[in-house]
């Protein structure tokens, strides 16, 4: 997770839809995972966590809706030499065997993130355990894989071996500083790294009960260019390793076209399969405590979705897609960070961590408003997101790949006030199908498809597209449903953007689902990955 911010009010959300109570059967082996690191320190403070109005365990609550995965943080020694907590779940090895062994009886795998530190890591900060901070590079090596295997040999006795783990967290500057920074001028940061990085690998590969997939985790997702340079130093450096985990906040790490390009090159350049293990959004703009959100009106304007539970809901959603569309089936999942976390009675950080951390700040939780459950603990929307992997797009050739390089996409129907407009399919990005709007001449045109056979329900309508930013009107839509036609504007980028009709309520068994163009002489617009759901 970034450093934290600081945040606090109380308003509580409420809503009337129903959540689904039974379990789902898993479709394929897509990670619909959460961070429940806090949880034990919530239940502890006081949190109850409802689904329609009934208080019931918030594992339960989150299986029944998709979840699969847990993921546990790992602090070395979260106290200080006064036995005083550094709070934020406290999570220490007692503390992660107990919640590992809580998700394992509920049926969830679990990912154990080493931080190997006593607090929060993250970029701008790796800080020695306390116990190793006088220890030579040799002495701090032999110290990661004597503490590595001696945590997987313990959860191995309890029955609670992780089912992936991660070695180190937020690793764009390295971990273990200064011998494992990854820059600072000597030239052999990164064989240092590197060795720390190889060192916890063989702990695991020496303790695992089977081949336990093994995670190198960075931040800031939409930055393709910080991802190459240090996955290239890794990678020549010869580390073994299986996934690269992603930690992906819009409203600070850029759009979903950014990270979608970022997740194709990491498949593309090193074959290696990429899981989103950090993200979130906010479910509204309130504020519990007296600490600031760290999702305020700025982050709801960056991030490009409402800050309430249909927004959150419909960014989750929207990830999904975007994993589910990775180069070469290599996206394999998401974890939410912290959607628990839902009030300010357990704090990012105590006295004694900010003690730690070397910052003054005052406690709180600036979070909360970015759970899956509201203030008072009843679940929202956004919880329905871990099972939206499983549905079904009923749109047919929804990406343009069926024909290759077409004029006459099959599935699709075209209409055009002119017979100048070229409405073809052309490749991008080496390997993939687009579908373009364009014409010398001015011009008006759609392409649709009809769809029967529909069940009943409420459904989401989505669409990726990029076009001239000068373009006249441009418009998704849906209509013949058993409603009022909808749709919305099309206001378009130099780079792809992700547009939503969300709570589309179809009662007539089928719909039309369409883009029309209308345009001046030379002005374009580009489509992908058209997708209608049924989301209840």
């Amino acid at each position: 997770m970034k450093t934290l911010k600081k945040f606090f009010v109380a308003i509580i959300v409420f809503f009337s839809f129903s959540i689904a109570e039974t379990t789902f059967v898993r479709a394929d082996d897509f990670i619909n995972g959460v961070d429940i690191s806090i949880l034990d320190e919530m239940e502890q403070s006081g949190a109850v966590y409802k689904i329609n109005g009934r208080q019931k365990d918030p594992l339960a609550i989150l299986k029944e809706n998709g979840v699969n995965y847990v993921r546990l943080r790992l602090w070395v020694n979260p106290y200080d030499e006064n036995g005083n907590s550094y709070g934020a779940g406290t999570n220490d090895l007692n503390r992660t065997i107990k919640l590992a062994k809580r998700a394992k009886k509920t049926g969830l795998k679990v990912l154990l993130d080493f931080h190997y530190s006593d607090f929060w890591v993250d970029p701008g900060k790796q800080n020695l355990p306390k116990a190793w901070k006088n220890q030579s590079f040799n002495q701090l090596n032999n110290s990661v894989y004597s503490y590595t295997a001696d945590v997987l040999n313990q959860m191995k006795l309890k029955g609670v071996y992780p089912d992936m783990v991660q070695i180190g967290n937020e690793l764009n500057s390295g971990m273990l500083w200064p011998f494992g920074k990854s820059w600072g001028g000597d030239g052999q940061e990164f064989t240092r790294l590197a060795t720390f990085l190889k060192t916890g690998i063989r702990a695991v590969k020496d303790t695992q009960v089977g081949n336990t997939p093994i995670m190198l985790h960075l931040a800031d997702g939409g930055n393709k260019t910080t991802f190459q340079w240090w996955l290239d130093e890794i990678t020549n450096q010869s580390v073994d390793f299986d996934i690269v985990g992603i930690s992906y906040y819009p409203y600070w790490h850029g759009n979903l076209s950014a990270l979608s390009e970022n997740m194709d090159n990491i498949s593309e350049r090193y074959n290696k399969k990429v899981v989103v293990v950090e993200t979130a959004y906010a479910n509204s703009l309130d504020n519990l405590d007296q600490k600031t959100n760290a999702f305020t009106a700025t982050e709801e304007a960056t991030g490009g979705y409402k800050a309430s539970k249909d927004g959150q809901y419909e960014f989750l959603t929207d990830l999904v897609d975007k994993i589910k569309d990775v180069k070469n089936n290599n996206g394999l999942g998401f974890f939410y960070w912290e959607p628990l976390w839902y009030n300010g009675n357990v704090s990012w950080a105590t006295h004694a961590g900010m003690s730690y951390l070397g910052v003054s700040d005052i406690t709180g939780n600036e979070w909360e408003n970015q759970a899956v459950f509201d203030f008072s603990g009843n679940a929202l929307r956004g919880i329905k997101a871990f099972n939206y992997s499983n549905l079904t797009n009923v749109v047919a050739n929804s990406s343009f790949e069926s024909d290759g390089y077409t004029e006459n996409p099959s599935s699709w129907n075209k209409w055009s006030n002119s017979q100048k407009v070229g409405i073809k399919t052309e490749v991008y990005n080496n390997t993939r199908y687009k579908l373009t709007f364009w014409s010398d001449a001015a011009f008006e045109s759609s392409i649709y498809q009809k769809t029967s056979n529909l069940q009943s329900g409420t459904y989401k309508l989505s669409i990726d597209t990029m076009g001239d930013t000068a373009i006249e009107t441009a418009h998704l839509y849906i209509k013949g449903y058993g409603g009022v036609e909808q749709k919305i504007s099309l206001n378009n980028s130099s780079s792809w953007k992700t547009y939503t009709i969300d709570n589309i309520k179809i009662t007539s068994g089928q719909c039309e689902v369409g883009v029309y163009v209308k345009a001046k002489s030379n002005q374009w617009l580009s489509i992908d990955n058209v997708r209608l759901v049924r989301v209840d």
